[in-house]
């Protein structure tokens, strides 16, 4: 406990200097960029799309400092202006996909090139999967599942109630094993295993 009121007093002495000094802005912004960056690609299609939002999301998190209060880690006050930024950035790119390309994102079906651990069971990468689900229930769903937070955590960050969170988890959930169980008995059984 003594460790960690030493690092809360660390972050918000950091977060302070931070907000009028230069070096420990850039100290500040190199400890939390790969975090950030990490958060946008969750949420967005392409690299591109990411990089945008990580870098808005940057600057929101540096504008912020002020309100900085050491009430819990920095990085988690952080993962919260960020996820606002990029779901906002997301949901902004979306609007503008659909009425630029006629409702046809063209980014839609690109594939990263590196999945999620364990999705090779997956007939296809996890993203595919993700990329498919309206984007309400993917938000909840990268919340939840691949940032950790609690349901509770998730309503916060969305602005919803806490029932509608699981409502949408549960939707989520059941959506992807569906895709899964289409595509794998779309493709047959696997080359090699038993008929």
């Amino acid at each position: 406990a003594m460790q960690e009121d030493t690092e809360g007093d660390a972050d918000v002495h950091l977060a302070r200097h931070a907000a009028t000094n230069p070096v420990a802005r850039d100290l500040l912004a190199r400890r939390l960029h790969a975090r950030v960056r990490r958060l946008a690609a969750a949420f967005l299609r392409n690299a591109a799309d990411a990089d945008d939002a990580s870098q808005l999301a940057m600057l929101a998190i540096l504008r912020a400092l002020s309100t900085f209060r050491g009430e819990s880690k920095l990085e988690a006050w952080a993962d919260r202006i960020a996820v606002r930024t990029v779901v906002r950035v997301a949901r902004e790119r979306r609007l503008a996909s659909v009425r630029g390309h006629g409702g046809v994102d063209p980014d839609a079906l690109a594939t990263p090139a590196h999945d999620a651990p364990g999705a090779e069971a997956l007939p296809s990468a996890l993203r595919v999967y993700l990329d498919a689900l309206p984007e309400v229930r993917r938000t909840v769903l990268v919340l939840r599942h691949a940032l950790d937070y609690s349901v509770q955590e998730v309503a916060e960050l969305t602005g919803v109630s806490v029932n509608t969170v699981k409502d949408r988890l549960l939707c989520a959930r059941e959506d992807v094993r569906k895709m899964v169980r289409r595509e794998a008995a779309l493709r047959g059984p696997l080359r090699g295993s038993e008929p």
